[in-house]
């Protein structure tokens, strides 16, 4: 008998430490149960577009790395996808290397589960049965914060059944080749959700929860994020690192100010540190993008930080330097130096008698002995000629891409309009692409961000009146002080101080080589698209507007997804559009509507009374950037089956139309 109670005993002390295991992971990924629902739902929807290919040729690079890195080996022997002279693949020593090798690793254990369940179903099975129980904790969740459980229960048990009935019955067999791939993705995926949701928690500690959802929405579906939730590309992965950071340096900051934070998983010297340690993985995955962001974060941190006592700072550089081990590991493992990523190396090159690999542009002319250029002897002994020498190399590769930058805006400011307004169409490429021109700017691909003119054309407003008030320059030094002081004392003022220095240097980055019109939309700056989001949902007109006016701003964004990709669709059809006339005929649509909205939120920012229109062409700004990753998924491009029969079923019947 007392056997039996103590085995009852324990089994509930198991269950009970199982049920605070699964408390503490969904308030460390998601936050709180609303957090959840972001989550679920973005998986949902990326789910629908999801298909199971190569989209671009990078591709190859990622996937056939990811192949020999699970078989345990970094050397990429073997084309298992494509060839091995993809774009991204570099050698050293007469080896193959691919890149990215942080969101490759992530992969892996991706790769082993899919693995394992696909060895007794189908790969098609499996992620129809996946989104089908998705589905359905989806809708439980929803009644959980609703407060309506049996309905929505009931109701999202007989919609999975369905979807699952109906997604075997169109079920193809999905080669297991693909698998590799498929795990790619499936860690996109998973970033994708993770953008949404830490944009949710961040809106909703700032402001309210009403704001989050919206601007979770918002960053993956009016957004290219959408586009590229998956596609295998490093850019969604990064945009997820960076928007964490931007978390963990807000509840640096912010933690203890509300009732909520007093049961937080982490202290705000341990958020602190977690920042940095984000920035550490970041840097596994791009280490010249992890560099701007370090940037950005050490400048505006150490000014602003509660404290930098030593204890702060030994905590806070521990987690730095552990968080860099796999990237240190990593270089050493492949080329030797630890601070040299693959993106250092030289880039394949193949031999005009077509014979083996060798290093592109490892040309070493012969020295001189260590002699100066007049022949005389060198005033600095050897080692240190060295030392400085690499010294001055690194520096000048890390900080010549924002000295760059900062020119490219002064010198060719048509490349900035290019790249963010009108991309237009370039004679060059699409000779050389069947005459198809698919690149859109960042305003042609995200109209809703067209609302940064309101931030601009208020910011220039203020500081007109900030001078005309005082008359002298003594008002602007006082408006400057009051400023800084706000930065250094008010979390989000740090916030939004970290996050405008990041989207700055992210910017100054890749503008030199901006436009590429080979991109489909501008991916460099993807995580940019997710911050400028942030900015709009910052202003107190647009949380004004999602206030007063959310409902007729939902309306118009389901308006434009379910009436306007049908009128696009029809447009592209009946006018028997290629695929660059499609693209441009969104560019076009997508400036109209980005000027109409940047219009209304001018006229917002000024007068309240403008609101009911901003929440109009606000929706619709946002449902377009919707309707392209729709269109392009079942209509613009087809390179592969749909992880869901039934979105293949359908991509079927559009194409017959």
């Amino acid at each position: 008998m007392s056997t039996g109670r103590a085995e009852s005993v324990a089994s509930v002390d198991v269950r009970e430490r199982v049920a605070t295991a699964r408390t503490v992971l969904v308030r460390a990924v998601v936050g709180d149960r609303l957090g959840l629902v972001v989550f679920l739902g973005t998986l949902l929807a990326v789910g629908v577009t999801w298909r199971v290919g190569v989209f671009i040729t990078d591709n190859y690079t990622l996937a056939n790395a990811l192949v020999a890195l699970a078989d345990g080996s970094l050397v990429v022997d073997e084309a298992v996808y494509g060839s091995l002279e993809a774009p991204g693949m570099n050698v050293h020593d007469g080896r193959l290397y691919g890149r990215n090798y942080g969101q490759v690793a992530v992969a892996v254990p991706l790769l082993w589960g899919l693995r394992a369940v696909t060895a007794v179903a189908d790969l098609g099975l499996v992620f129809a049965a996946g989104w089908s129980l998705l589905l359905l904790a989806f809708a439980v969740q929803v009644g959980q914060v609703t407060g309506r459980e049996s309905t929505c229960a009931t109701t999202g048990a007989v919609l999975a059944l369905a979807s699952f009935a109906a997604s075997a019955a169109l079920a193809e067999p999905i080669p297991p080749r693909l698998l590799p791939l498929a795990a790619l993705q499936l860690g996109t995926v998973l970033a994708t959700a993770l953008v949404a949701t830490t944009v949710y928690r961040l809106l909703a500690r700032m402001h309210d929860r009403r704001l989050g959802i919206a601007a979770a929405v918002a960053s993956v579906l009016a957004t290219p994020v959408g586009f590229w939730a998956a596609i295998p590309k490093r850019h969604v992965t990064v945009t997820a690192l960076l928007v964490g950071v931007v978390y963990a340096f807000y509840r640096s900051r912010s933690v203890g100010e509300n009732t909520d934070d007093r049961d937080a998983l982490l202290s705000p010297t341990g958020f602190r540190a977690l920042a940095y340690a984000l920035v550490g993985l970041y840097t596994w995955v791009h280490a010249g993008e992890a560099f701007a962001v370090f940037l950005a974060l050490v400048a505006v941190d150490l000014p602003t930080a509660p404290s930098n006592d030593r204890r702060t700072l030994a905590v806070v550089g521990t987690a730095f330097a552990a968080s860099l081990v796999p990237f240190f590991a990593t270089n050493a493992a492949i080329s030797g130096d630890p601070v040299r990523p693959p993106r250092m190396l030289s880039e394949f090159a193949v031999s005009t008698d077509g014979g083996a690999f060798g290093e592109a542009g490892s040309g070493g002319g012969g020295g001189t002995g260590g002699a100066t250029s007049d022949g005389s002897p060198p005033l600095l002994p050897a080692p240190v000629r060295t030392i400085v020498a690499t010294a001055a190399e690194r520096s000048g590769l890390i900080f010549g891409p924002f000295v760059a930058g900062a020119k490219a805006v002064v010198s060719d400011p048509e490349s900035l309009y290019r790249t963010f307004v009108r991309a237009g169409y370039d004679g060059y490429i699409g000779a050389r692409d069947n005459d198809q021109a698919i690149n859109l700017s960042v305003l042609e691909s995200a109209p809703v961000l067209a609302g940064v003119a309101a931030l601009v054309a208020t910011g220039g407003r203020r500081a007109t009146d900030a001078v005309r008030g005082s008359g002298t320059d003594r008002g602007v030094g006082d408006r400057l002080r009051r400023s800084v002081r706000a930065v250094r004392t008010s979390p989000v003022a740090a916030t939004d101080a970290f996050v405008a220095l990041v989207a700055v240097l992210f910017t100054l980055i890749y503008i030199p080589r901006l436009p590429l019109f080979a991109q489909v939309t501008v991916r460099y700056l993807l995580p940019v698209y997710v911050l400028t989001v942030y900015a709009l949902a910052r202003q107190p007109w647009m949380r004004r507007v999602l206030a007063e006016h959310g409902r007729a701003a939902l309306w118009s964004y389901l308006g434009g997804v379910l009436l306007g990709a049908q009128l696009v669709f029809v447009a592209v059809t009946v006018g028997s559009f290629g695929r660059g006339g499609a693209f441009q005929l969104h560019a076009v649509v997508g400036l109209v509507v980005g000027v109409a909205f940047a219009v209304s939120v001018l006229g917002s920012a000024l007068d309240e009374r403008v609101d009911s229109l901003t929440a109009v062409t606000g929706g619709l700004a946002a449902a377009l950037g919707t309707d392209l990753a729709l269109l392009s998924a079942f209509v613009y491009f087809r390179y592969g089956p749909h992880v869901l029969p039934v979105a293949d079923w359908l991509t079927d019947l559009l194409a017959s139309a």
